[in-house]
């Protein structure tokens, strides 16, 4: 049985005109008061990638799909509540998502629009968005008394945790998912240890959880952070600020700050079919991340790569078709044969 691996999509990333992202801030939950700080954490960071960053605290931008589409992302920055957005707004941000846009969540952007099946109020209006983002804060407790802190631990390798340590001893308002809504096919890069809740005792939702998490649908990519609970996130967090730095830079393919104008890689497999090792060769340098993909679009293999080659471990796998993906903009085929 032979398959020949084919080019699925390329994406343009590099365009003549700085990426946009659109920073967005409203809320008709609670309010974190994080607006100012944070459209000036991301203007900082804009810099160091060489984008540019529109404020929309009330969502004006999301009423017109055509200037929707002008933005490579959108940064859902301690939004909250589940009247943010009307009906059409609500269409317009599916379309663009459709098409390829990406997000960002910060905080309470898992305690906007919750999922129908989470408990407590205000929920079910929306559950695309939550299920985009990958989840809802539970409800009675949402979080851990207060910002106590615990060590947040690195999970895997992916870009937006290259600048942070494997231990972080953070303080923070660590959400709990476990009577919300968690999606399976959340990536985690950062797990919190066990916690202590508000009632001095150590609950089933206190046990170890992810508090940082990757994801796709379709052509988009998805981050979200249930970090940046308080101002000091955002003015004087250095880690912080490098983890959602890098996490955006993930989502442009900008992870460098390097906007890259070099032609796009042809990948090469080989063998194809693969039994337990396969070898990838490029046209030009790959560098950031490799991810494998099974038939569902569960990330199933992460790896750094850098150079023209890399040699991919496969025996673990079982047998189908799976999709290589190296960055934005490259994707093939392999089939496992076992």
């Amino acid at each position: 049985m032979r398959l020949s691996s084919f080019l699925l999509l390329f994406l343009t990333f590099c365009t003549l005109h700085a990426q946009r992202v659109l920073h967005f801030t409203a809320t008709s939950g609670y309010d974190h008061g994080t607006r100012t700080v944070s459209l000036a954490m991301f203007n900082s960071i804009a810099v160091d990638l060489g984008i540019e960053v529109v404020d929309d605290p009330s969502g004006t931008n999301f009423s017109d799909p055509v200037a929707l589409a002008q933005f490579d992302a959108i940064i859902f920055s301690n939004t909250s509540g589940n009247a943010i957005l009307n009906a059409d707004q609500r269409t317009n941000f599916e379309q663009w998502v459709a098409d390829g846009g990406h997000v960002l969540g910060i905080h309470a952007a898992s305690d906007t629009y919750r999922h129908s099946t989470a408990n407590g109020n205000n929920t079910g209006t929306w559950d695309f968005y939550p299920e985009l983002i990958g989840a809802s804060v539970q409800e009675n407790p949402n979080h851990v008394n207060g910002t106590p802190t615990y060590t947040v631990q690195r999970v895997g390798a992916h870009p937006s945790t290259y600048n942070v340590p494997d231990q972080w001893e953070k303080a923070e308002e660590y959400y709990y998912w476990e009577n919300g809504y968690f999606a399976e096919l959340n990536t985690a890069t950062l797990i919190v240890e066990e916690t202590v809740g508000p009632n001095g005792q150590v609950n089933s939702y206190d046990a170890p959880r992810p508090m940082s998490w990757y994801r796709t649908t379709g052509y988009s990519r998805i981050f979200y952070t249930a970090l940046g609970h308080a101002t000091e996130n955002y003015t004087t967090d250095l880690l912080f600020r490098a983890h959602v730095r890098d996490a955006l830079g993930w989502l442009l393919e900008n992870s460098t700050g390097l906007r890259s104008t070099t032609t796009r890689p042809t990948l090469h497999l080989f063998p194809n079919p693969a039994t337990n090792t396969l070898i990838l060769t490029s046209t030009s340098p790959m560098n950031g991340l490799l991810e494998l993909l099974d038939p569902t679009g569960r990330v199933v293999l992460t790896e750094l790569v850098n150079g023209v080659t890399h040699r991919l471990d496969l025996s673990g796998l079982a047998g189908g078709s799976y999709l290589v993906r190296v960055g934005a903009s490259v994707r093939e085929r392999v089939m496992v044969v076992k």
